[in-house]
């Protein structure tokens, strides 16, 4: 059964994998999940079962294929599916939870070499030997990571994908602008997300089941900074270049309030930024687009401001 093709009321019986799952406590004290759910097509719905047990929420954890036997209800305008029989998918099963994941569109090995062979190319030393470093520390992490619990690039190998995208856009744009430092800005595109390898906790699917304790104490940007600065100092790396780089990382989600209290200061910092959101939000929008029929306007995106995408006829 396909998501798109749900009606309500209609009984449900298929195999979806659980995007996301939180367990949480009713007003009787019982226990139930609360679930994202895709098919193969990773389209998305939001799932519900009653009643769970101890056993239930060691067994059904996020990343996990289910077989769901159910009904389609609707809450607040928006179709859930009820499970009222669950369990996980078996080696009997004619299924494969491969087609269940999504992944970045691009060749892993493609984008790891295309990566490498950049940062071979820098000709400051010291950014490259920081950056080769840390890349290289990373790089089978990289390869199924994601950039997001839910928002842009939010699939297998997404953070690998989102990195390698910002760096097609920074390489078209750095010959417009000669003045650039292109070594001090490909290495920040590098190194600006990395940190959300600390921050989130990933199977190797790409499905976060939650933030670490750094991650939801401290965020990403801060963790990323004190691991440039271990690295910087082990490496031997000048000051500037650290403080460059921290900088950058520092600044690049531009407000105070999605985690930046520094504004970016240089140009190849103001640059990062921007590139960062270019590639974020044209995803969200490709991802949203992709969900909706031709002259139609999506619901608000939180993700995007709260407004409400138009997917044109053209």
């Amino acid at each position: 059964m396909e998501i798109k093709n749900l009606q309500k009321g209609q009984p449900f019986l298929g195999y979806l994998f659980i995007k996301s799952q939180v367990t949480k406590t009713a007003a009787n004290g019982s226990r139930y999940f609360n679930m994202k759910l895709t098919d193969t097509n990773f389209d998305e719905i939001d799932g519900k079962m009653w009643d769970v047990k101890e056993a239930d929420e060691e067994e059904f954890i996020t990343g996990k294929l289910v077989k769901i036997k159910g009904a389609v209800q609707e809450y607040n305008g928006h179709l859930q599916l009820i499970a009222n029989r669950m369990r996980l998918a078996n080696e009997g099963d004619d299924v494969n939870i491969d087609d269940f994941v999504e992944c970045a569109p691009k060749n892993t090995n493609d984008m790891i070499k295309e990566i490498n062979t950049t940062i071979d190319a820098f000709t400051n030393e010291d950014i490259k030997k920081l950056t080769k470093a840390i890349f290289e520390d990373k790089t089978s992490i990289l390869s199924y990571f994601p950039a997001a619990k839910s928002n842009h690039h939010a699939l297998k190998g997404g953070l690998l994908y989102h990195t390698y995208s910002m760096l097609q856009i920074g390489k078209s744009l750095t010959p417009l602008y000669p003045f650039l430092n292109a070594d001090l800005l490909y290495s920040g595109i590098i190194l600006h997300d990395i940190g959300k390898i600390t921050e989130m906790e990933s199977d190797e699917n790409g499905s976060v089941s939650d933030y670490t304790e750094e991650g939801k104490l401290l965020g990403h940007i801060v963790t990323e900074i004190v691991e440039i600065d271990q690295y910087g100092q082990k490496l031997g790396i000048s000051e500037e270049v650290l403080l460059l780089l921290k900088h950058m990382i520092l600044s690049h989600h531009y407000e105070a309030e999605y985690g930046s209290p520094k504004k970016p200061m240089f140009p190849e910092a103001e640059l990062l930024h921007h590139i960062d959101i270019i590639d974020a939000r044209m995803n969200t929008m490709e991802k949203i687009q992709n969900s909706i029929e031709p002259g139609a306007f999506s619901e608000k995106i939180w993700g995007l401001d709260g407004i409400q995408l138009y997917r044109s006829k053209l």
